[in-house]
This record gives C-alpha cells, sequence and structure tokens, in this order.
C-alpha cells in the first residue's frame, strides 16, 4: 500500500509542477508578444500565437 501511495503522490507532483511552470512560460511569452505589438503593429501576424497560448493553458486551479 505504501508503495502506490508513493508512486500516485510522485505523478501528481509531475504532472501539477509541469504544469505549473509550462503556464508560467506561456504567460510571460505572450507579454513580450503584447509588448512587441504595442511597440510595432505591424507584427501583429508574426506574435499572434504567442499572444493566443495563454489562453489554451489549462489552470490548475479549476482542480
Amino acid at each position: 500500500m505504501n508503495g502506490i501511495v508513493f508512486a500516485l503522490l510522485g505523478a501528481a507532483l509531475a504532472v501539477g509542477l509541469a504544469g505549473m511552470g509550462s503556464a508560467q512560460g506561456v504567460g510571460i511569452a505572450g507579454q513580450a508578444a503584447a509588448g512587441v505589438v504595442t511597440e510595432d503593429p505591424n507584427k501583429f501576424a508574426k506574435v499572434l500565437i504567442l499572444q493566443l497560448l495563454p489562453g489554451t493553458q489549462v489552470s490548475t486551479d479549476c482542480w
């Protein structure tokens, strides 16, 4: 029984920490892309995907 608990705890930590790190990185990229667009609106098409990615991240807060 102890081994199963530790295995599930390890899996939950791996998924949770990876998700939080991914959300943080994608959020920073989205903010940088928004800054680029404010400086040069002609680059909107090039950075559009970076601005859309944060909206696709699933937050761990909804669990």
